[in-house]
């Protein structure tokens, strides 16, 4: 067995016991009232549970389940064979998900269908959205260049979710899955062809990632950091080439305490809000704009985050002002990239709040 493998036992076709290349237990299957239960290990240690073919979906039809390690729903999948999978599950609420789950979902996927010899696989549900394509990605290969697959998977995303469409989208998923072990308690690897990505306590650094937060191989050394407006503005961890931590993972800047709680300047604010606004997928774009309106922009101590979200604003780490690029173009790009992931999760949360049919 190679360093890096999985240890499989499976009942029926699904893992009973998956254990990573650390013995660290990744999957565990139980059979309970009759369905089938699969408990996921997420990178801080965290969980997820699969329950299949569990509840029913006014889009979706019959769905799996997706529910927290205290057995709360976070969201319902389409039902998919899952001992040999042709199809991609689409998710109600993605957003919902901890990190690392929708990752360890699709993950799973990807190893079922490469034991099974079912791939490759097609996306058969009505949200084809760039934050899936860059999950799939870190478990499924694609044909040709991969940004025309890109521009393919997503090009019909508003129609389809408007008519709720569950035909294929021709572009096929070959599976090359990942495997995650844990070089320290607190740091989770990623592997496929050589590290690909590290989380430190449950964040994830990306090897080549856009950032801000980056993994970048320098020397014989991997260096975990923050990077805005393509400079390095954090250094939090140096691993080794295998990935093992040399030393123990940083805390963020300091906030300037004369910073917090200041807002950012309201032409900035303007401006700013309505990029996000337009930039937004044309169904999101009346919830981004209702979210901006009722939220403050102001800088904040806000680690272990860059960006948080409070009950009335959302918050900037107040150190990025020294690392914030002065030339207005790149400092409106620059927030822009920062604020984006918050303020559409806050926008899809309460669009989907508005949308949320009873459980099933």
């Amino acid at each position: 067995m190679g360093t890096h493998e999985l240890r499989w036992e499976v009942q029926d076709g699904l893992p009973r016991m998956v254990l990573a290349p650390d013995g660290t237990p990744l999957i565990r299957g139980e059979h309970v009232d009759g369905s089938w239960r699969l408990h996921l290990r997420l990178p801080d240690h965290g969980s997820i549970t699969l329950v299949l073919d569990a509840s029913t979906h006014p889009v979706l039809g019959r769905c799996d389940l997706v529910l927290d390690r205290e057995g709360k729903r976070l969201a319902r999948g389409s039902a998919v064979d899952w001992r040999a999978p042709t199809e991609i599950p689409a998710l109600d609420r993605p957003g919902a998900l901890p990190r690392g789950a929708g990752t360890a979902l699709l993950n799973l996927l990807a190893w079922q269908a490469v034991r099974a010899g079912s791939g490759p696989l097609r996306y058969h549900g009505p949200y084809p959205s760039e934050a899936l394509w860059t999950t799939l990605r870190a478990s499924f290969r694609v044909d040709g260049p991969p940004d025309e697959a890109e521009a393919r998977f997503v090009a019909e995303g508003e129609a389809r979710a408007v008519a709720g469409t569950r035909a294929p989208i021709d572009v096929a998923f070959h599976p090359e899955p990942h495997t995650w072990h844990w070089s320290a308690p607190r740091v989770c690897v990623q592997r496929r062809r050589g590290i690909e990505r590290v989380y430190v306590d449950g964040r994830p650094f990306e090897r080549e990632g856009p950032g801000p937060w980056c993994l970048d191989e320098q020397g014989s050394e991997w260096i975990a950091g923050v990077r805005i407006a393509g400079v390095r503005w954090a250094e939090l961890l140096r691993l080794d080439p295998e990935g093992v931590p040399r030393g123990e993972p940083q805390a963020l800047p300091r906030a300037p305490t004369d910073l917090v709680s200041s807002p950012l300047p309201p032409p900035v604010t303007a401006v700013l809000c309505e990029v996000l606004v337009l930039q937004a997928p044309r169904l999101l774009q009346p919830a981004m704009r209702r979210t901006m309106d009722a939220l403050e922009l102001r800088w904040g101590d806000t680690a272990p985050e860059l960006v948080r979200a409070c009950d009335d604003a959302i918050e900037l780490h107040a150190g990025l002002v020294a690392a914030l690029p002065t030339d207005p173009s790149a400092l409106l790009g620059t927030l822009v990239h920062l604020v984006q992931p918050t303020a559409r999760r806050l926008a899809a949360a309460s669009l989907a709040a508005a949308w949320d049919e009873p459980s099933g």
